[in-house]
C-alpha cells in the first residue's frame, strides 16, 4: 500500500553518499549539515567497499572508523535527521559486512579475456576498452556490461541495485554508441526486465548530472518505461560525492519517472524503505 503521508513527491533522502573515506569531498558530518538545511528526513552513507583493485574504494582497515563515524553522528543529531549506515559493493569485491542497514549492488568494472577495465574511469579509458579489448565494437562492449550487471543482480544480497545504466556516463553525445540502436537497445531493456523481475529497489541516479558528464540520469527514459512495464521499484539518488549536489535534479528526474509510467517512488524513512506517491 502506498504511504500518502508525504506531501511532497519530491523525495527528501538520498541514500547513495561517498565521504572522505572513499573518494568524496566532504566528511561525513559536513553531509549531515547538509540535508539538515535541504530539509531531508534520512541521509545514508554508502561508502565504496574494499576492493583491491579499485584505488578510490575505502581501505579494509577503514571499516571500523567508517562505522564508528556513521554510528556518532547518528546519536549526536538523533531526533533531527534519520542516518543510516549503508556500503556500495562492487560485484568483484569480498561480501559487504554485516550489521548494515542497507547495501547497494554497483557494477564498476567488468572483466574481458583476463583483464579489467572500468566502467566510470573516464571516456578515454572506456575508449580503449572498445578498441583494444572488442576490436572497434563497442555494442559488444555493452552486452558485457548489461550481462555483468545481471550477473550481479542474480547473486546478491543487496537492498538496491545501482546505476544500471553506467556504461552511458561518457556518452551524452551518442558518439560513442547508439543507445537507440538494437544492438543496444536489446541488452538494456533485458536487464531492465531482470532488474525490475529481482524485486529489489533500482535507483535513478543523478551523479553524472552533478558531475557535468550527462544532462539525463541513468538507467535514462528507455530502460525506465520498461522497469514500470514490469513493476518494478525506482529510488532517487545523487550519488553524491559533493555535498552542494545532495539532491542534485530530484525534481527533474521525478518529472521523467512519471512521463516513464511510474505512480510511486520508495525512499527510506528510518532504515526501512517506503513507498510514496508521485
Amino acid at each position: 500500500m502506498i504511504d500518502m503521508s508525504t506531501s511532497e513527491a519530491i523525495t527528501r533522502s538520498n541514500i547513495h553518499s561517498h565521504t572522505t573515506f572513499s573518494d568524496g569531498r566532504n566528511t561525513a558530518e559536513e553531509m549531515v549539515q547538509a540535508a539538515l538545511s535541504l530539509g531531508f528526513h534520512t541521509i545514508g552513507f554508502s561508502e565504496h567497499g574494499p576492493a583491491d583493485y579499485d584505488d578510490v574504494a575505502m581501505p579494509a582497515e577503514q571499516m571500523g572508523n567508517y562505522r564508528a563515524e556513521i554510528l556518532r553522528l547518528r546519536e549526536k543529531y538523533a531526533g533531527r535527521i534519520h542516518i543510516l549506515l549503508g556500503l556500495e559493493h562492487d560485484w568483484l569485491s569480498p561480501a559487504a559486512p554485516d550489521g548494515l542497514d542497507y547495501a547497494i549492488e554497483s557494477v564498476h568494472y567488468v572483466q574481458k579475456d583476463g583483464q579489467l577495465w572500468s566502467v566510470d574511469w573516464t571516456r578515454e579509458k572506456q575508449e580503449d576498452a572498445i578498441r583494444e579489448l572488442y576490436g572497434g565494437d563497442p555494442y559488444a562492449l555493452c552486452r558485457d556490461y548489461f550481462r555483468t550487471v545481471c550477473a550481479s543482480i542474480e547473486s546478491t544480497n543487496a537492498d538496491i541495485l545501482g546505476h544500471i545504466e553506467l556504461v552511458m556516463k561518457f556518452n551524452e553525445a551518442r558518439d560513442l554508441f547508439d543507445d537507440a540502436d538494437p544492438w543496444y537497445l536489446g541488452p538494456a531493456l533485458e536487464c531492465a526486465e531482470f532488474a525490475a523481475h529481482s524485486g529489489r529497489l533500482i535507483e535513478v541516479n543523478t551523479g553524472a548530472i552533478a558531475k557535468g558528464y550527462r544532462t539525463q540520469p541513468y538507467p535514462g527514459a528507455a530502460m525506465l518505461r520498461r522497469i514500470a512495464e514490469c513493476s518494478g521499484r525506482i529510488i532517487f539518488t545523487s550519488d553524491c560525492h559533493n555535498s552542494d549536489y545532495l539532491n542534485c535534479a530530484f525534481g527533474e528526474v521525478t518529472q521523467l519517472a512519471r512521463a516513464c509510467g511510474f505512480k510511486s517512488a520508495w525512499e527510506y524513512r528510518r532504515s526501512e524503505a517506503v513507498e510514496y506517491k508521485l
